[in-house]
């Protein structure tokens, strides 16, 4: 592909920091892929990546197929398998009910104990409970509640009581709640054989492995989990307008683990958190195991900046794909959204990446996050973005025929009486419809920290060419070896000067990752070979960041048919191309820059459009 050259005119508008502005809505899309099977055992450090010829021989191997689901319709009844593209040994198939407890079923095995197991007859609906009638519980900045010395002691006593609880008899311990995020997340959950059979995937049955991550199902699933933890507090306290606080890493106040976390006498506490962290400004673009290779600020104002360019990015999306994700569909390419993508997977970083030179552990790892106590004030405040998402910022959920199907999914909880309760992605988009509300004490700083073009950058002359190497797909990444690409561009996204919002520009960067290792990468737009540490997250020219949680962690026996996972990450480009003034230009030049994990590959680089 021929060079494009560096032609963006910056102007002055174009480098102030603007304000977000109201996106509009997407459909799902569908794509195919394929997966092996291995084992997710969580390693001390990153294996070496060997061979770089056979390990993208290995990820792309055209016999390994998966089976899998799209998971969505109206009815369980209606089971139905749809072929997919594959090659002639085993048919690829895709579930179409929506995900419910009738479809999926939990593995205890190796000391691991299952949520339920849920008796029909005992399911409440919770569409079919009385709505709250009581004052709102109101959720507030986790900072700020130290000061409530009352509050404090009411919140310590409650996680007591539930650590207190019999494990064995009680699902509202606080083991047997976090266990539900382990078997939710760690592959104990599978979707049945009998349904696969039921749905013409032939004989024998297959189980095929359920995550609530990397789809448009994580928000609403983390919603779903911590109402009910919630709920299961303020029971054993004895006040039902018990609000869990939620950690506002997304103001500056904020950004630093909450002091109601870091006392070692409270039962809030947790030994297993990165020590050099619990009292520094947290860094929202951290990589595992090192600091990033992009420019390190050098004082806490300056990082705090930084962070609010990287929140920003992350809401500053055009349509409910961008910010959800795909519909969980494992016989594709999944695709998460910028929710899930960015701050919040630095924050379990931040306190638990293994992989730091001082430690952490729990937050870290997707099965033991839970049994950290900050984990559901940390993803209070990742609902709470959702819920500013379309409440502040103007934005809608799913619209159309395929919204219908993603609001009949659901899962069943138990509730603060123990009682198995059947709640539907409907049942939530309402956090009043829940009894709740968030105080917002400060401003949201965010909304007006729009990256800015990088100063300093040479954009004029020849570009230096292109490695052949590095435009040939699949590649292996390797630490330390930048790769480098030109993409075209959709003409209809060069014809409307890279401006719609009805059909967002986006850069798709679909990758093949071992799930259960760290992996994270860089990606800037338009900067020429060598000038790469002038970028950084508060400049227009970083696209963002591909960064991978692993799974794994916790008691195991869930874990064994999870290989290789193929995910297409999607960086908005609506805002970046007009703030370098490359609206109609033909190509980008794209940098992928590795800054941990030695399993990684690409597998294509692209621009789409989101019609």
């Amino acid at each position: 592909m021929a060079s494009s050259g560096f032609s963006c005119n910056l102007t002055a508008a174009a480098s102030a920091c603007l304000p977000l502005r109201k996106p509009g809505t997407t459909p799902f899309k569908t794509k195919h892929v394929r997966r092996r099977r291995s084992s997710c055992k969580i390693r001390a450090g990153n294996a070496g990546a060997g061979d770089d010829d056979a390990l993208v021989r290995r990820n792309i191997d055209r016999r390994d197929v998966l089976l899998a689901l799209t998971g969505f319709a109206a009815t369980t009844s209606n089971l139905g398998l749809a072929a997919l593209a594959a090659d002639d040994t085993v048919p690829a198939v895709c579930l179409t009910p929506p995900i419910t407890n009738e479809v999926i079923k939990c593995v205890s095995a190796d000391g691991f104990q299952c949520p339920g197991p849920f008796r029909p007859e005992d399911v409440v609906d919770f569409a079919a409970l009385p709505p709250p009638n009581g004052p709102l519980r109101v959720r507030r900045p986790a900072h700020l509640v130290a000061a409530d010395e009352e509050y404090v002691k009411k919140y310590e006593a409650g996680i007591r009581m539930m650590k207190d609880l019999d494990d064995t008899d009680d699902p509202r311990s606080f083991k047997r709640q976090a266990a539900i995020h382990e078997a939710y997340c760690n592959f104990h959950y599978k979707v049945t054989a009998a349904a696969t059979a039921a749905a013409g995937a032939g004989s024998p049955a297959t189980e095929i492995d359920f995550d609530v991550h990397f789809s448009s199902i994580f928000a609403p699933w983390h919603r779903m989990y911590i109402y009910f933890f919630e709920r299961i507090i303020g029971e054993l306290v004895g006040d039902s307008t018990f609000a869990l606080p939620y950690w506002n890493w997304d103001a500056p106040d904020g950004m630093i683990l909450p002091a109601i976390f870091n006392n070692e006498s409270s039962p809030l506490y947790d030994a297993k958190r990165n020590r050099e962290h619990v009292d520094a400004v947290i860094d929202l673009n951290l990589g595992p195991g090192k600091q990033n290779d992009l420019p390190v600020c050098s004082d806490d104002a300056c990082l705090k900046a930084t962070n609010l360019c990287n929140i920003y990015r992350q809401m500053a999306v055009d349509t409910a794909a961008q910010f959800h994700g795909d519909k969980f569909c494992a016989a594709r390419v999944m695709s998460p959204g910028s929710l899930e993508n960015a701050a919040h997977t630095a924050v379990h970083i931040w306190l638990g990446d293994p992989l730091a030179t001082n430690k952490g552990e729990d937050m870290g790892v997707l099965g033991t996050a839970g049994r950290d106590p900050v984990f559901y004030s940390h993803h209070a405040n990742v609902d709470r973005l959702w819920h500013l998402w379309t409440a502040a910022l103007g934005n809608e959920n799913f619209v159309g025929a395929s919204a219908a199907q993603w609001l009949d999914t659901g899962f069943v909880f138990y509730d603060e009486k123990r009682r198995p309760v059947r709640i539907r992605i409907r049942d939530v988009l309402d956090a009043g419809r829940l009894g709740y509300a968030y105080e917002e004490k400060e401003t949201l700083e965010w909304q007006d920290k729009r990256p800015t073009p990088a100063a300093g950058i040479e954009r004029s002359g020849a570009k230096p060419s292109v490695p052949a190497a590095a435009t040939s797909f699949p590649v292996a990444l390797k630490n330390g070896e930048k790769k480098y690409v030109t993409v075209e561009r959709p003409e209809k996204a060069r014809a409307g000067g890279g401006s719609s919002k009805k059909a967002p520009e986006v850069l798709v960067v679909d990758v093949t990752i071992d799930p259960c290792e760290y992996a994270k990468f860089d990606v800037l737009v338009n900067v020429p070979k060598g000038q790469e540490a002038r970028v950084g997250p508060q400049n227009s020219e970083f696209a963002g960041s591909f960064v991978n949680l692993p799974h794994g962690g916790g008691d195991g026996g869930g874990r064994g048919s999870m290989g290789s996972l193929k995910l297409a990450y999607r960086f908005a480009l609506r805002e970046l191309v007009e703030d370098l003034g490359c609206g109609r230009d033909q190509l980008l030049d794209v940098t992928l820059i590795p800054v941990a994990g030695e399993k990684v590959v690409v597998d294509d680089v692209r621009v789409e459009l989101l019609e």
